[in-house]
């Protein structure tokens, strides 16, 4: 049988991720870290918006690529998706197009991979939005409905 020889940077991944650390164990009676930002209320954004677009007839999931508490190291470990992708995210049933909906809350923005994945998506004839409010995904997911309509009317 021959030997499987791996591109370099797969080794070094392999390599890197089977060294033992010098990393002491945590405190199990440490504080985790306390978040910033009102982390309910984005929740309950969110939700409101995944049931929105549930009974406007699309098929949706929420996507969560935040990075989550790792007691044993004692930090938070980075998400393991691709970096942009929206919050919400499905397709459309009648027609197959897809949906993405990044929601915002308060004073945060748009990152630029977050702004270049909702272009992509309006670029392929998807539905792509910044969520700030329930009404405001409303409005612009029933005009993008209404111009997808139209596209596709026979003449």
């Amino acid at each position: 049988m021959a030997k499987t020889v791996l591109p370099p940077h797969l080794m070094a991944r392999i390599i890197g991720s089977t060294k033992p650390t010098s990393r002491a164990p945590p405190d199990p009676d440490a504080p985790k870290p306390k978040r910033t930002r009102n982390t309910q209320a984005t929740n309950d954004l969110t939700t409101a918006i995944r049931d929105l677009l549930t009974y406007e007839g699309c098929y949706i999931w929420r996507h969560n690529n935040a990075a989550l508490y790792d007691p044993q190291i004692g930090a938070f470990r980075k998400g393991s998706s691709k970096v942009g992708l929206s919050d919400t995210l499905g397709f459309y049933r009648p027609t197959g197009h897809f949906v993405a909906v990044e929601v915002k809350y308060g004073t945060d923005t748009l990152k630029p991979k977050q702004r270049e994945f909702l272009e992509q998506v309006r670029a392929a004839g998807g539905f792509a939005c910044e969520g700030r409010s329930l009404e405001q995904v409303r409005r612009e997911f029933n005009e993008w409905k209404q111009s997808i309509t139209k596209s596709t009317t026979v003449k």
